[in-house]
């Protein structure tokens, strides 16, 4: 709010905490970020606490939006009772007490506005990821298509059945596969004994066939993040399942083939420049009545949904491979 041109403020500090370390969480936290450093004039200070796997890319993300503030999740006191006596500011936190809020039938952008700014964003372009940040070097020459592989839930895993015949076009066509991902995760959920654990990555690249595999360029475990960016933003196209992978790429103008199961397109789309279908097309399993069951369910409270609730993730199986090659073959492959 301002009058005479002054803003009416009450703080001169505010720290946006991404108090989780899933790289798509964070990513689809960042226009609400971005919306609060270019709705308030520099005299607030927006300081952004990250887990620190993240602090390199996300400085890179936001340097061309304003100034901002950057501190390690380890130094940040979590508990409101630390902070009694902290005097840094108030807290914005983008997560929820277990139970008290659901994600279901909430675009991940729009609860990131909800928790850290009290507020929802009005139009596409507010929900835009930020892709201003430049690219780095080029670090493959040849055309390619990137596929990330990796899944924190059998529920997002790319199966090899549907993978393969996408990855045999994109040989044929001349464009080389390359192979993404990571066996880290950095994302903790409860065990059975009740203590936080970190979520197994698992893929199923072991099972694409040989005489396809023999083409792709399998960089997994191989960057960091920047790099990943950059080898994304370089592509032909990327083409996955949701996951973090598919976020980061976003951040680029990369066209991107995004497959969704758990969660359907108008909950998860991805906008980039005000435009959610700009050089992205959606694809969900066909013929499956539960698909998105994140997107319907309306009375599931504090279900993650890394489980499925029929114990057989048959949307991942469903996904069809001529969808993925086709929405190729749209954006100009």
């Amino acid at each position: 709010m301002y009058r005479n041109n002054l803003e009416l403020m009450s703080e001169t500090r505010w720290n946006a905490v991404l108090n989780h370390g899933a790289l798509g969480d964070a990513i689809t936290s960042l226009p609400a970020i971005i919306f609060a450093r270019q709705t308030h004039n520099e005299a607030l200070t927006i300081k952004v606490w990250l887990p620190n796997h993240l602090l390199d890319l996300f400085r890179h993300l936001l340097a061309p939006y304003g100034k901002f503030e950057f501190g390690d999740m380890k130094e940040f006191p979590l508990k409101q009772k630390d902070r009694e006596d902290w005097g840094q500011g108030p807290v914005s936190l983008n997560s929820a007490p277990f139970n008290t809020h659901t994600r279901n039938r909430v675009h991940m952008v729009d609860f990131a506005f909800n928790f850290l700014l009290d507020a929802a964003p009005s139009n596409m372009r507010e929900r835009s990821y930020p892709t201003a940040a430049p690219l780095g070097h080029r670090l493959l020459k040849e055309k390619y298509v990137v596929f990330p592989v990796g899944a924190t839930s059998d529920n997002k895993l790319f199966r090899a059945k549907v993978m393969t015949p996408i990855l045999r076009w994109c040989i044929e066509n001349g464009y080389q596969p390359v192979i993404v991902g990571t066996k880290k995760s950095y994302v903790k959920a409860l065990g059975a004994n009740g203590i936080p654990e970190p979520i197994i990555i698992r893929d199923e690249a072991d099972k694409i066939p040989a005489d396809v595999v023999e083409y792709c360029r399998d960089l997994r475990e191989q960057t960091t993040l920047l790099e990943l960016r950059d080898i994304c933003g370089y592509a032909s196209a990327v083409v996955g399942v949701d996951g973090g992978t598919i976020h980061l790429a976003a951040t680029t103008m990369v066209p991107i083939i995004y497959g969704l199961t758990t969660t359907l397109p108008r909950h998860r789309y991805i906008a980039r420049l005000g435009d959610h279908t700009l050089s992205i097309r959606y694809v969900v399993p066909r013929n499956l009545e539960c698909a998105g069951c994140q997107s319907n369910m309306l009375l599931l409270f504090g279900h993650d949904f890394r489980n499925c609730p029929y114990d057989d993730s048959i949307c991942t199986d469903l996904l069809h491979p001529d969808d993925f090659i086709n929405g190729l073959k749209e954006l100009g492959l």
